[in-house]
This record gives structure tokens, sequence and C-alpha cells, in this order.
């Protein structure tokens, strides 16, 4: 490359540079002098709406919604605002963005009926209800067949911690009759 080429590339590459300057500086000092700045917006309130809604809302108002963090409430379900900074009412400029608290939902649940389930139609409600469960014994019962649930320990309605485990007792069914084997009966479902 000869000296005449280098410096056409340097003449080139100088009034690019000049053109981009120009235009940074008329887009972000010139236009917003002479047409104004951008207006601040109003952030709307969106507490103890779900953060989908929030979002929603926010996201017509031209700001963004974040989620900072997450609280167990036992007065908010699961997905719910629970607070949001800025506040509603104060001013943000567009594409700003307002952090949200979410509810995580109650710490409690309560135990559902299990009682007369099988132990696979039990085990799939507490899992469902976000519960575990232990085998506490095996008992016999006159009234419910082998492998149904015949009682539960908390019983049921009791509010407990979630992942809590539910202790099961379950059924093994009638008691074998030594004394006349023939007189054990068929359970009618």
């Amino acid at each position: 490359m000869n000296s005449k080429q280098k410096l056409y590339g340097y003449y080139i590459g100088i009034g690019l540079g000049i053109i981009i300057v120009t235009a940074f500086i008329t887009s972000q000092i010139l236009m917003p002098f002479f047409f104004g700045r951008p207006k601040s917006i109003h952030v709307p309130n969106v507490l103890n709406i779900s953060s989908s809604q929030a979002s929603s809302i926010l996201l017509r108002n031209k700001l963004h919604g974040i989620v900072r963090d997450s609280v167990w409430s036992d007065e908010l379900d699961h997905g719910t605002v629970v607070s949001q900074k800025p506040e509603a009412g104060e001013m943000l400029k567009p594409d700003g963005s307002v952090y949200l608290v979410i509810s995580r939902g109650s710490r409690y649940v309560k135990v559902p009926n299990l009682v007369g389930q099988d132990v696979q139609a039990a085990w799939l409600t507490l899992k469902n209800n976000e519960l575990g469960f232990t085998v506490a014994d095996s008992v016999n019962s006159d009234v419910y067949p082998a492998n149904v649930v015949v009682q539960t320990v908390p019983e049921r309605g009791v509010r407990v911690l979630r992942n809590s485990k539910v202790r099961l007792y379950i059924s093994k069914g009638r008691a074998y009759n030594y004394e006349n084997p023939d007189m054990i009966e068929d359970f009618n479902y």
C-alpha cells in the first residue's frame, strides 16, 4: 500500500468519526435541548396483584418490572406483589425499573383428608400439597382393606409447615381369626 492510499484511508476514517460524533451530539444533546427531554412517568400501583399482571401494567407504562425478592405471606397468594420500589406515584424516567417483592404464599399447608385412600393415592395427594409422609404403623382394620390409610398424624385440617412429613397408619386388613379361619369375610368396596 502506497502513502497516497494510506492518506485516503485516514481521511475516510476521520470523516466517519466526525459523522458518528455529530450524530451522537445531535441525538443526545441538541434534540433533547430543542424538543425537550422525555417526560417522567408516574409509577403505577401494582401491589396485591399477580406479578404477571404487574409486569403487563408496567410495560404499558414504558417501565420494567424486576422481581427482586420473595417472602412468605399468609395473607397473599403465591406470586402476588407484596411491595414495590419506587412506590406508586413516584416519578421515573421511561424504561426505568420497578423492583418487586412477591409472595411465596403461606409457609403452612393444611393436612388433606387421606383416610380411606390407598397408599399411592395418599402419596400423590400429599405430594400435590407439598407434604411428605412416613408409615408410622400397619394396623388391622375391620373397616378398611389392606394398604388403605386408616389414620394420619397430624389429623386432617391441621396446619403444618410445607414439606413436613405426615405419619400414616396403614390397614393390614382384617385380623386373622385363628379359632375359626373360615370366618374372615371379604370386603365389599
